[in-house]
C-alpha cells in the first residue's frame, strides 16, 4: 500500500511540474501589466534561462532566452521580454535577424496540412500591441503545428522556425511572457 501511495504522489508531482505545452492563448487579449507574484516567479525560476540586459536610465530589464538561434543566414525571429519595473509592465518584442531585416513588411505564411488551411501573418514594426499580436499569432501557429514560411529576397519560399530548437525557444519565451502578465 505504501508503494502505491508513493508511486501515486511521484506521478502527480511529475505531472504538476510539466505545464501544458499545447495550450493556446487568445491573441486578441493583449495585456502588459504584471503582478508581484508573476515577477517573483520569473526572477526566481525563469530568469536563469535568459541573457539579461539592463537599461538603468529607462528602468528596463531586457531578457533574451539563451538557447535562441543567432544565425543570420536563415529567417529567424527572436523574442525579447522587456520588464518595465517602474510601471509593473512587461512587453514582448520581436527581433528579426539580419536575414529578415531587409524586408519592409515581414510576411509569414502558415499552412495547416491536416485541415488543409493556410494564411498569412504580416508585421510592420510598431507599437507594443503590434509586437504582441504578431508574436501571439506565431505562437498559436506553433501550437497548432502549422508549417511556417517566409520569402527570401529572391522571392522563394523559405521555411521559418523549421527546427525544433528554434520553435522551442520561441514557445518558451512566449510562455514565460504569458505567465509574467498572468495570461497563462
Amino acid at each position: 500500500m505504501e508503494k502505491i501511495l508513493c508511486f501515486l504522489f511521484l506521478t502527480v508531482g511529475l505531472l504538476a511540474c510539466n505545464p501544458d505545452k499545447e495550450r493556446k492563448v487568445n491573441s486578441a487579449e493583449a495585456k502588459f501589466t504584471t503582478s508581484d507574484a508573476s515577477e517573483l516567479f520569473f526572477k526566481n525560476v525563469r530568469q536563469g534561462y535568459y541573457d539579461k540586459e539592463t537599461m538603468d536610465a529607462a528602468k528596463l530589464n531586457i531578457y533574451r532566452i539563451k538557447e535562441r538561434n543567432q544565425d543570420g543566414n536563415q529567417p529567424i525571429i527572436n523574442l525579447a521580454i522587456v520588464i518595465n519595473w517602474r510601471y509593473d509592465e512587461a512587453y514582448v518584442l520581436t527581433e528579426p535577424n539580419a536575414y529578415l531585416q531587409q524586408q519592409d513588411t515581414l510576411t509569414i505564411f502558415w499552412q495547416d496540412t491536416v485541415q488543409q488551411k493556410q494564411g498569412i501573418y504580416e508585421y510592420l514594426p510598431g507599437s507594443k500591441e503590434m509586437h504582441y499580436q504578431f508574436a501571439s499569432h506565431i505562437y498559436n501557429s506553433l501550437q497548432d503545428k502549422h508549417q511556417l514560411y517566409t520569402e527570401s529576397p529572391e522571392g522563394e519560399q523559405v521555411p521559418f522556425l523549421a527546427r525544433r530548437a528554434e520553435r522551442e525557444a520561441f514557445r518558451k519565451t512566449m510562455m514565460d511572457y504569458y505567465r509574467l502578465v498572468d495570461l497563462y
